[in-house]
């Protein structure tokens, strides 16, 4: 239980990362507070994290309206007083709409923009007066291994990851002297549910598909007090994908 007595937003747990993410640091002790834009998926976590011993409660937001964030953390603060642990996990590469960049909507690149890199920087901006106030606080933003390991059709995803992982690190020098941790964590690909697994092991150099525990894992290692000496890092969970083309035997 080392995050025993702890309040934890995580965004976008209603999904396969977030979801697992949320179990996970409920195992661990957390009061989980799950946000996300489906609040009945949202609910159904909160449920199933409830039914099995844990503490959790469900809100809907919407990570692309700056009131919509206000108003979750005003709310998780009401009800908890504190904010301990901020997860930012909601986001979405549109794999199903990839395209090469001059072909790519106007839509669909600021859809990629807001979701994924501007939610983050107003959801840490949101957390980090109560943090202030309390005296520290963590947080943990999801990136992706292709913030730093292109993919081609997916340059808008690419750049939002990589200007999560920008600005985090950047946030880690501002507060780390007032007690509050950044770090990021970059899954490889991880499939979802719906989506064809055939080849995504061949990806990475274990030869098996990535299960969304394995990245949950490495989230409450940062979210425990046994990184007390680790700031604006990033930890890559993508059994060696980003290391580069296989070699041949």
């Amino acid at each position: 239980m080392k995050l025993a007595g702890k309040t934890a937003l995580v965004t976008g747990a209603a999904g396969w990362i977030g979801a697992a993410i949320a179990r996970r640091l409920a195992d661990d002790g957390a009061q989980i507070v799950i946000a996300d834009l489906r609040q009945d998926l949202a609910q159904a976590v909160a449920d199933e994290i409830v039914a099995a011993g844990g503490r959790a409660s469900a809100i809907a937001t919407n990570v692309r309206s700056v009131a919509s964030i206000a108003a979750t953390v005003a709310a998780v603060l009401q009800a908890q007083q504190r904010i301990d642990l901020l997860v930012n996990v909601a986001g979405g590469s549109a794999r199903e709409r990839a395209a090469p960049v001059a072909r790519q909507s106007e839509e669909v690149i600021r859809e990629i923009l807001e979701i994924n890199l501007y939610g983050v920087i107003f959801c840490c901006r949101a957390v980090l007066g109560p943090m202030l106030a309390q005296g520290g606080g963590r947080i943990i933003n999801i990136t992706s291994t292709l913030a730093t390991s292109p993919l081609a059709h997916h340059a808008d995803y690419c750049a939002a990851k990589a200007g999560v992982l920008g600005f985090s690190r950047a946030l880690a020098t501002e507060v780390a002297p007032h007690g509050i941790y950044v770090n990021c964590v970059s899954p490889g690909l991880v499939p979802r549910p719906q989506t064809p697994t055939e080849g995504v092991a061949d990806c990475n150099y274990l030869g098996r598909l990535a299960p969304p525990e394995s990245v949950a894992h490495v989230v409450a290692f940062l979210a425990s007090d046994e990184t007390d000496f680790v700031v604006g890092q990033n930890y890559v969970v993508d059994g060696g994908w980003g290391l580069g083309l296989k070699g041949s035997r």
